[in-house]
């Protein structure tokens, strides 16, 4: 009987090891299935924190434009190979002229990202003014693909209706 006894003790202290064993291979694989889960997580928070960068530094290029609209310098922030000064200079000299800029009433009204397969990349930022030559919205492109470029510049009516404007009770014409 004592061997008996002592070969079962031989074999629950085996069993045991074994079992440790086991669960160490277990708890390593676990933790390997962890961190890789923490390291993807980890780079997506990275690239969407990058693209929100990219992002922020688009809107606040635009914020100053459309702040800046009247002030003679303004024509430096749009890039000569999408605005040739021969076309930009009336535009702008125009609202600075008539609208009396300085006075307008209105704000940024929404935001559209554009993906374009094969293209580039594009984000508009859309600002409504009620002034003293028109009422018109501004809607202002930026490629998003690397640093932030102005490379849209759009003027029309607050009137008319924009599939851009995803949030209508936004728009002045509402308020």
């Amino acid at each position: 009987c004592r061997n008996f006894a002592k070969l079962q003790h031989v074999n629950c202290h085996f069993t045991s090891k074994k079992r440790q064993k086991k669960m160490k291979k277990v708890l390593k694989i676990v933790g390997i299935i962890l961190g890789i889960i923490v390291l993807i997580v980890g780079i997506i928070g990275f690239i969407g924190w990058k693209k929100m960068q990219k992002f922020n530094l688009a809107q606040e290029q635009a914020n100053y434009i459309m702040e800046n609209l009247d002030k003679p310098n303004i024509g430096e922030k749009f890039p000569v190979k999408y605005f040739p000064k021969e076309q930009l200079e009336p535009i702008i000299g125009g609202i600075r002229q008539n609208c009396d800029w300085k006075n307008k009433d209105g704000k940024f009204v929404d935001f559209f990202t554009q993906k374009n397969i094969g293209g580039v990349d594009q984000t508009a930022f859309i600002y409504e003014y009620y002034m003293k030559c028109d009422s018109l919205r501004f809607i202002l492109s930026f490629n998003v693909d690397g640093e932030p470029e102005l490379m849209g510049f759009k003027l029309e009516p607050i009137e008319t209706e924009n599939p851009m404007i995803l949030f209508p009770e936004k728009q002045l014409k509402n308020r």
